[in-house]
């Protein structure tokens, strides 16, 4: 990916998480699904310290790079801590991360990571709730998905209470988590 189209992205992110969440109370609960269908609440992980992401699986660089960094976190906390941490990709393409896309995809970093999914109008509600956006723009015979970047931490009562941007050291991140484990 080039410099420009990285700044590009960037400033994208950057102005779909400006101004508009810092006036409102951001998070709250929310029902998605699972790729097989299961119904999963934010308020059934209550307990849990959760890291929310919005994406997709044809993401180039940056959906990836974020699961890998949601991996090399669990992997460097103790077992007892890695059980209290629940990240969380929420496709926000149904069209084409269908299950028989999704599974596999999020599984290949490894079988902590939580994968949901919903309506478009089910996404863009849940999305809205945390100040993220996303929207589909055409690539010629096909689209890509224009969104935002951010981790969305979350407490262990279900409180959103740190937005990490995009590019966050895993070390920072991990401290960041690590402040509100027991």
């Amino acid at each position: 990916m080039s410099v420009a189209l990285r700044i590009s992205l960037l400033w994208f992110a950057l102005c779909l998480a400006g101004p508009s969440w810092a006036t409102t109370t951001l998070g709250g609960d929310f029902t998605l699904h699972t790729t097989k269908g299961e119904p999963v609440s934010l308020s059934s992980l209550r307990g849990k310290v959760v890291l929310l992401y919005f994406g997709f699986t044809y993401c180039p660089e940056m959906c990836p790079a974020e699961l890998l960094q949601f991996q090399q976190l669990l992997a460097q906390l103790p077992p007892e801590k890695r059980r209290l941490v629940q990240p969380i990709f929420i496709s926000v393409d149904p069209q084409r991360d269908t299950p028989d896309v999704l599974d596999p995809y999020i599984r290949h970093f490894g079988g902590e990571i939580l994968a949901l999914t919903g309506s478009e109008q089910e996404l863009h509600k849940v999305a809205a709730q945390y100040g993220a956006q996303f929207r589909y723009v055409p690539t010629g015979s096909s689209y890509t998905v224009d969104h935002t970047v951010n981790t969305y931490l979350i407490d262990t009562g279900g409180k959103l209470v740190k937005i990490i941007p995009y590019g966050t050291p895993g070390p920072e991140v991990l401290k960041q988590v690590s402040r509100f484990l027991p």
